[in-house]
């Protein structure tokens, strides 16, 4: 087996190797083909030793996938000598020289067809290429096995067999050697793979598993006593649970456990030939099962951590936008004072009101503290959603509302009011955070209002003291108001109706509410209006 696992050298094979290395691969794919169909020589059917497992065309398959089409002839070389050495050529050496030719020509296609439709990526890793694999080698090695048994039908080496009973059992063999170990020979020339196999086996619960696996695999053989067939659905719990944790890694071993299970089972006692065809019909089926689970469940990881990705690229979208709104003011200020220092140096020397000079130099220190300030909690809260919470009055919040509806409305269209009710309550809050807030809703209220008439736009932003002395911060905008199904998605991630909108104002404001033991929602009114909930500073804080 060893030596069959070197196979994951074979994508380096190319032109621009040396004869001798060429002859050397091919020495070494002749030795393992022989073993492993001495191996698997077991239970033989008919006079022409069908085996109910056949994994050697596994390994032509695979060879062929990674190194090339032109190992054909080396591929039918080998399977001449392998009839010889273990069946004994039971047809003389002209038939064994034609079955040979039929079964290197049809894996030849078999690996030919998957090249083509899987192009260089022989992972099978997803659906779709495990369809395709599944697809090619099952229809393969159907034509494989008529094409064969027709030949020896019509030499007259069949005659007391059923044509069709000859045709699914060798097509059984093969394609359930193909399905169970050409998995395992790509994943062993796969690097990724590799690696992915080696993370698996480190899991802790890995070996347990695997035992349960062959402690499964014990009684459906050994310790139920009878028919294997009538308690080989056990073995499905098993698969699965191994698929569900180990993915298409998992399941290919698993899978290969079960057929060695079945091998070793069979070899313990006389076992009816249609039997051990039932047996490895329910293997397939087995395999089937348990790698299209395995692709599955890595399909879903990828797009779980794709997902991850989308949100963390997002949530970085998402602060550069309040970053860029919250230094814009700091930024002004600093042009502003930069200028100003400007203007007292260009007075000359003698002239300079350097106590001036240097307040201004003060006042752009603060604003760069400010600037820098910003950045930082801003970030720690999309990094972990850390609050820095401080004294911040209601009328603060309000009189910053105040500017934020100004900057959006800078014509005046709208009728943009603010209204305290809650006098000077304080909070214990984090500004920069209650104020992105206050942004998001206050920029939503007036893309609401968009485009209606200028006499009917209005935006109000409120605040009043309700019960538990908590703050309630009111939105309202004049617009259409939300649906069904805007608002049912409302607060969801990436959820949006907006054509260059990401979907997560709403999401991070709502975290933000309450991360601060609040809450943010949308009332049902006739027109647009938030709420934003805080708890406000006892008497005693």
């Amino acid at each position: 087996m060893r030596n069959v696992l070197m196979l994951a050298d074979l994508s380096m094979f190319g032109s621009r190797r040396s004869l001798a290395a060429h002859v050397r691969d091919a020495v070494l794919f002749a030795v393992c083909y022989v073993a492993l169909d001495w191996a698997s020589y077991i239970y033989p059917l008919g006079p022409f030793n069908i085996t109910p497992w056949n994994p050697p065309p596994a390994l032509s398959i695979v060879w062929m996938m990674l190194g090339g089409l032109g190992y054909a002839p080396v591929i039918f070389g080998t399977i001449f000598i392998a009839d010889i050495i273990i069946r004994q050529a039971p047809g003389g050496i002209l038939i064994t020289a034609l079955t040979s030719l039929v079964l290197a020509g049809g894996y030849t296609a078999i690996a030919g067809t998957l090249r083509y439709f899987l192009k260089s990526d022989s992972r099978l890793g997803d659906t779709r290429q495990l369809w395709i694999f599944v697809a090619v080698t099952t229809s393969g090695t159907v034509i494989v096995g008529t094409l064969y048994v027709g030949l020896l039908w019509a030499n007259g080496f069949l005659v007391g067999e059923l044509f069709s009973a000859a045709v699914f059992r060798f097509w059984l063999g093969d394609a359930v050697g193909v399905l169970i170990t050409a998995p395992l020979l790509l994943l062993a020339a796969d690097n990724a793979a590799r690696e992915h196999l080696r993370n698996f086996l480190r899991k802790p619960d890995t070996p347990l598993q695997f035992a349960v696996m062959v402690a499964t695999v014990y009684f459906v053989f050994k310790g139920a006593g009878g028919d294997p067939s009538k308690f080989f659905y056990l073995l499905f719990l098993p698969l699965i649970w191994i698929a569900l944790r180990g993915g298409f890694v998992g399941a290919a071993l698993a899978s290969g456990v079960v057929q060695l299970g079945v091998v070793l089972g069979s070899h313990g006692g006389p076992v009816h030939s249609l039997a051990l065809v039932e047996l490895q019909a329910l293997v397939a089926a087995l395999s089937l099962t348990g790698l299209f689970l395995g692709v599955m469940v890595d399909e879903r990881e990828r797009a779980t951590e794709s997902l991850k990705a989308s949100l963390r690229l997002a949530a970085a979208g998402e602060m550069a936008g309040a970053i860029a709104h919250e230094i814009n003011q700091p930024l002004a200020a600093l042009s502003n004072y930069g200028r100003a220092c400007q203007l007292f140096l260009e007075r000359g020397e003698g002239k300079i009101p350097y106590a001036e000079l240097n307040a201004t130099i003060e006042k752009m220190l603060g604003e760069s503290k400010r600037a820098a300030e910003v950045v930082g909690r801003l970030r720690d809260f999309f990094r972990s959603g850390t609050t820095r919470l401080e004294h911040v009055t209601v009328e603060s919040l309000l009189a910053r509302a105040q500017r934020i509806g100004s900057k959006l409305d800078p014509t005046g269209e709208a009728d943009f009011r603010i209204e305290n009710n809650a006098g000077t309550t304080v909070l214990l809050a984090d500004r920069l955070q209650i104020e992105l807030v206050l942004r998001n809703l206050i920029a939503n209220a007036f893309e609401a209002i968009a485009n209606l008439p200028k006499g009917e736009k209005g935006v109000t932003v409120s605040a009043q003291s309700v019960e538990a002395g908590q703050i309630l911060f009111r939105v309202r905008d004049s617009g259409p108001g939300l649906t069904p199904s805007a608002r049912k998605l409302l607060f969801e991630p990436f959820s949006t109706t907006k054509p260059m909108g990401m979907g997560l104002g709403l999401a991070i404001s709502q975290a933000i509410a309450e991360a601060h033991g609040g809450s943010l929602s949308a009332a049902r009114t006739k027109h647009g209006e938030f709420h934003l909930l805080l708890p406000g500073l006892a008497a005693d804080e």
